[in-house]
Formats: structure tokens, sequence, C-alpha cells
């Protein structure tokens, strides 16, 4: 009698605990573009964008503003582990966020300001003195 022939095999035990072991969707230096989702409010005094953007670093985040369009570019590199094989890989290792916001007049584009926390983007966007309102007074 083979003793092997009860022992299951080490795939059949991943594929128990993970599923299908299909072929590795992504490789492992793959890159994945994404446009990140974003919530936009708007206060007396300025207006907020917050995105999600897990996994970034500041390093890895460009934001810049052109001709009235502020522009978010952010990147985020995963870290694989050495001396193990990959058995399923579905994540992207490299992910690359792109997002552009067209903005008005209304927006004082030299006070933007951005902060990045545990994978959230606030962006501050101040309206300008002249988008303000306003008493006008009656002489």
């Amino acid at each position: 009698m083979n003793t092997m022939s009860h022992m299951i095999p080490v795939s059949r035990m991943i594929e128990a605990a993970f599923g299908p072991t299909f072929p590795a969707t992504r490789t492992p230096n793959s890159e994945y573009t994404t446009i990140p989702r974003a919530d936009i409010f708007e206060g007396s005094e300025e207006y907020r964008i917050v995105m999600d953007l897990p996994g970034v670093q500041n390093e890895d985040l460009d934001i810049s503003l052109e001709d009235q369009t502020l522009m978010v570019k952010a990147e985020r590199k995963l870290d694989l582990p050495e001396d193990f094989e990959t058995l399923r890989s579905e994540r992207a290792s490299h992910t690359v966020y792109n997002r552009s916001f067209s903005l008005s007049n209304s927006v004082n584009v030299d006070k933007i300001s951005a902060q990045l926390v545990d994978g959230e983007l606030q962006l501050v966007l101040p309206k300008s003195q002249k988008s303000l309102p306003r008493r006008i007074e009656v002489k």
C-alpha cells in the first residue's frame, strides 16, 4: 500500500482555502491604472476633495495645477516578500492613480493645500475673496 496516496496535495489544500489556483491574472511586476473615487464638499469659505489612495506614500504623490485643472497622480508599489513563490496573485504590484478636476474661477489656486493621512488625501481649495458673498453698503 502506498502511504503517499492518502496525503492531500498542497495545491488542493490551497484551493480549498483560497479557491481555484488559476494562473495569476497579474504577473508580480504588473501595473494597474485606475481613477480613484472622490468626495467633493462645499463649505462657506472652501471646497474639500477627499480621495482614497490606499498604500500611497507622500513621496509617491504628485499634485499639480495647469490651466485651472488640478491633477492628482499617485503610485503604490507593493513590496513582494523575498524567498516566496507566488501561488496566486490578484493585486497589481504597481498601481497608478490618476484623477483631474476642472476648477472654476471661484477657487483661490494660490492657497490650495493637501494632506495625506493613512491613505486618505484631503485637498482644501479656498474660495477666492471675490467669489465670497458680501454685503453692499448703501450710501
